[in-house]
């Protein structure tokens, strides 16, 4: 069961060496021992009552290039997957709208594209081919045989007259 939750907040860390933004996760107001890139919290959720699910960018505006995604296990300080859509440098950008929960394991939202995104998470990590062909360029994925959650474009019918 995915919930929204208010109780997670980001703490931005100086820039490293090469200008990268970085931050630190709380939970409560305790600090973990998670970073995470960007410094900006659109949307945070709660799934199973044990994960955490959070969708960060750089700025919050609506002229971003990347939005990441983290699936967080707090009580092992640990980032079990995470997502990356869209590219730096490309004439592709936006805002993250539109965020709705569908189902129990399923959550809507748009960035970048008209149609939005569908993320699916699993109860149980899955075995993957590393690599998804279908979100290549778009999605980008940590190498790894498991996930926990996938991401695929929002297919909607568009109808004729």
């Amino acid at each position: 069961m995915i919930k929204p939750i208010s109780n997670v907040t980001l703490k931005p860390l100086p820039p490293d060496k090469n200008g990268n933004i970085f931050s630190h996760i709380e939970i409560d107001g305790i600090h973990h021992n998670i970073s995470v890139s960007d410094a900006f919290l659109e949307a945070a959720f709660s799934y199973q009552d044990k994960y955490i699910l959070i969708f960060v960018t750089l700025e919050g505006g609506c002229f971003e290039e990347l939005l990441h995604i983290y699936l967080l296990d707090p009580y092992r300080d640990k980032v079990l997957d995470y997502a990356i859509i869209g590219n730096l440098y490309s004439f592709t950008y936006g805002d993250v709208s539109s965020i709705q929960i569908r189902a129990d394991n399923t959550i809507f939202f748009k960035f970048i594209t008209a149609d939005g995104w569908l993320l699916t998470l699993f109860k149980q990590p899955v075995r993957t081919f590393p690599i998804s062909f279908k979100t290549l360029f778009v999605v980008q994925r940590p190498f790894s045989f498991k996930r926990y959650f996938s991401i695929t474009a929002n297919k909607t019918t568009h109808l004729q007259r």
